[in-house]
């Protein structure tokens, strides 16, 4: 397992200087002076960026693996997520809630009976289908 980790993070600074050298070789090996960039030095920056950018984030998944690491080790303690009360049944509601819910349901129930009531009656259909007949301009006034 270290020598993953090891590797991991020797991999990660080989690619994040093999990147910096291609950003700053342009101007160190003196081929782009003033002026607008050349196409050369266009792929070797962005080039660069992206290797430092792949190196950076190599660094992070050794780091989240050494932690992970840690704790299974019992080195570091494990992260206890929040959690909230459970009542003797174990489910995570609690007589308030409950009643909040009900309440809430009853007025869903109470609103959909309200709406089919008002509701207008469906539009005829074609002989033999299903689907509506959709009016025409002659139907409109």
């Amino acid at each position: 397992m270290i020598v993953r980790l090891i590797f991991g993070l020797g991999w990660a600074l080989v690619t994040g200087l093999a990147g910096g050298w291609l950003i700053l070789a342009p101007w160190a090996l003196g081929e782009q002076g003033g002026g607008d960039w050349t196409t050369v030095t266009r792929n070797e920056v962005f080039t660069g960026l992206a290797l430092v950018a792949l190196a950076v984030l190599a660094a992070v998944v050794v780091a989240a693996q050494t932690v992970r690491s840690l704790r299974e080790a019992g080195v570091i303690e494990p992260a206890r997520p929040a959690r909230l009360p459970r009542t003797e049944a174990g489910s995570l509601s609690s007589p308030e809630m409950e009643k909040a819910l009900i309440t809430l349901a009853q007025a869903l129930a109470e609103d959909l009976e309200s709406q089919r009531e008002a509701a207008p009656a469906p539009r005829p259909s074609h002989p033999g289908t299903d689907q509506p007949v959709r009016p025409t301009w002659r139907d409109q006034p």
